[in-house]
């Protein structure tokens, strides 16, 4: 599971902008399942790395921590 958290970080890294991504476009972005992202997000937000992005139209974001 390090290697799919590593992936969502490098991901979420490479978000122009504010760096924020859904859940869906981590998904895709990473080739992870929907489902596997979701337990990943929740993992990396207790470690203190990814944090919510805020919500736009009930949709999630999130962003690496510091960004």
């Amino acid at each position: 599971m390090e290697e799919e958290k590593q992936k969502i970080i490098d991901f979420l890294k490479g978000i122009g902008g504010k760096g924020v991504a859904t859940q869906a476009e981590i998904a895709k972005g990473t080739g992870i399942d929907r489902r596997t992202v979701m337990k990943l997000i929740k993992e990396l937000e207790k470690e203190g790395k990814v944090t919510s992005g805020g919500r736009a139209a009930g949709v999630g974001g999130y962003k690496l921590v510091g960004r």
